[in-house]
This record gives C-alpha cells, structure tokens and sequence, in this order.
C-alpha cells in the first residue's frame, strides 16, 4: 500500500507554510492542519481520506406546504484507489 497521503499532505504542508507571514505560529493539531475527512484505520494502523457527499432537501409540510428551512444529509466514502498513484487501498 503507498503513502501518497501523507507525502502528498506534507507536500502541501510545505508549500502553505511558505504563505504564512514572519512571527505567525502554525497550529499542529490534527483537527487544524492536515486533510479534512481523515480517518484511521485501527486494523491496518494507516490513515485514509475520505469523500463526503452531502444531499440538501425541503420536505414538505403537513399542510403541503414545503418547510422553510433545507434539511440535510451527508455520508463519507472511503476510496478503493489511492486518488495519487492508483494503488489499490486495503
């Protein structure tokens, strides 16, 4: 399995640090800095990135009426294929 993930995001990490102006202090939590949607994967110990799709709707009232207010809908899928190299991911 390849470790495009994390040599691509300290790729990034690099290049973004390049932008940050003299003196400013660069958080290094993970919930801060890093890829969005990642998740760890305790039975093989390697992190993955995931993919959310988000669905916005207006039901409708009992009245017929549709609602004022969009209700929302999300789930992550997780990628068979390294979105980098094409590697197979476990």
């Amino acid at each position: 399995m390849c470790n495009c993930i994390n040599e691509v995001g300290a790729q990034i990490e690099a290049r973004l640090k390049e932008k940050v102006p003299a003196g400013a202090e660069v958080s290094e939590s993970t919930f801060d800095t890093g890829w969005d949607n990642q998740v760890l994967s305790l039975s093989e110990g390697k992190l993955f990135v995931m993919l959310k799709y988000k669905l916005a709707y207006r039901a409708k009232k009992k009245n017929g009426e549709m609602a004022k207010n969009l209700n929302r809908l999300e789930t992550n899928v997780k990628m068979s294929f390294c979105p980098f190299c094409g590697e197979p991911q476990g």
